[in-house]
């Protein structure tokens, strides 16, 4: 233990004997551990908002829409056999609330986007989205005015809204908005609710929107779209016989017969979750590839600087072997010296790393988290780099005849 201690002051005091050549060696590792440190805090931030939405709509949650979004982007031929399939309808929806058991709650929804007007106040490109009186408990809307909708609005098809907080507080700066009337597509609303200020999440303001009911959304805006109806059941252990229920009710509803596919989609929220940590995974090990190169970099560069160290020291490491060091001794003393100098290296890129996420998160809408395990991971790696690139200049040291070193000018 003493003599490891004595080979790390040993080696604080070579490195900072050399304060330029230990920055700039030191700079490769700060930059390569920053980016390591800042990709996984974004991502990190990233999965745990992803997380969050999904929970907050509810794992005992499924979907039924026209197509599969996501596979129509990426193959073309399903795209075009997609083309034929036919809308998902509000009978859909009534016919899943009243055919499957497992079905407690149904949302029916379509949207679109348009300029909302109150006087002389108005605001641009507002989401307009038709729901069914269930959309509350799909999904986090806590009321702060009024009401939301209630069945007999959607029955009634009435001209019925409820706002979101910016919509609100553009359009009502100083009175009530219950009882107003605002104006968009053509026709007038009764604002009936409004829904908190809900915070905005990787640049989009979840605070401009107006729902409607879905019976007045396809009266006013055309009845020839596809709805995306979202299903939630008691529990999750449900999911899979409600879904299959459901699979069966629609293939019924479409005449469908055995063996034909399927024309319209049923999806999970952990099918999304599953596929956005895909798509996480491969992000990071791209740019974690890339980073590792510039770090493989700052570990030749390390190699190559200790080798220096070892021959500008020679005659130093002479006398230490004619004092009586044994060839262990040297040994550690450079293998000190590399570890120490990427541990250091390596914590100052952990702190810049997390400074460069913190900044990123402010001045974008890309959230961040510190996770503790990155940091040890951060640490493992440079001491990796530290002893596999201080090897070879150490064991050279450690071989030197004394003989010879102290000859050595």
């Amino acid at each position: 233990m003493h003599k490891s201690i004595e080979a790390i002051i040993i080696a604080l005091a070579a490195l900072w004997a050399n304060k330029l050549r230990s920055f700039l060696t030191l700079l490769c590792v700060i930059v390569s551990i920053m980016a390591i440190i800042a990709v996984v805090s974004i991502i990190d931030g990233m999965n745990s908002y992803v997380e969050e939405e999904v929970i907050s709509q509810g794992t005992d949650v499924y979907s039924l829409e026209r197509v599969n979004q996501l596979s129509v982007l990426t193959n073309f031929d399903l795209y075009l056999k997609s083309l034929r399939y036919p809308n998902v309808t509000l009978d859909d929806a009534e016919a899943i609330a009243r055919d499957i058991p497992q079905a407690k709650y149904v949302d029916a929804s379509a949207s679109t986007n348009r300029k909302v007007t109150f006087r002389e106040r108005f605001v641009d490109r507002v989401g307009i989205s038709g729901r069914l009186s269930d959309y509350p408990i799909m999904g986090k809307w806590p009321i702060y005015l009024g009401r939301h909708l209630v069945p007999i609005d959607v029955m009634q098809r009435r001209a019925v809204c409820v706002i979101g907080w910016d919509v609100s507080e553009t359009l009502f700066p100083s009175q009530d908005p219950i009882g107003q009337r605002i104006r968009f597509g053509g026709r007038h609303y009764e604002v009936v609710g409004v829904v908190k200020e809900k915070t905005t999440i990787l640049g989009a303001n979840q605070n401009v929107f107006i729902f409607i009911p879905v019976t007045s959304f396809l009266k006013h805006f055309g009845s020839r779209r596809s709805l995306s109806v979202s299903i939630k059941t008691d529990n999750l252990d449900v999911i899979p016989a409600a879904m299959e229920d459901t699979r069966a009710l629609m293939r019924l509803r479409r005449k469908l017969r055995p063996g034909e596919d399927d024309n319209f989609h049923l999806a999970t929220s952990a099918a999304l979750m599953s596929l956005w940590e895909g798509i996480s995974q491969g992000i990071f090990s791209a740019l974690i590839g890339l980073v590792s190169i510039t770090l493989v970099i700052g570990g030749i560069i390390i190699m190559n600087i200790m080798l220096v160290a070892v021959t500008e020291r020679t005659r130093e490491i002479g006398i230490r072997k004619a004092l009586g060091a044994q060839r262990r001794d040297i040994l550690l003393q450079f293998l000190v010296e590399s570890t120490t100098l990427t541990m250091i290296g390596g914590l100052v890129g952990i702190a810049a790393g997390f400074f460069a996420a913190y900044m990123i998160a402010s001045f974008s809408p890309l959230p961040y988290a510190v996770k503790g395990w990155s940091i040890g991971v951060a640490l493992i790696i440079v001491l990796i780099v530290g002893l596999f690139f201080g090897i070879y200049p150490a064991n050279r040291a450690a071989q030197l005849d004394p003989v010879d070193a102290l000859r050595h000018e």
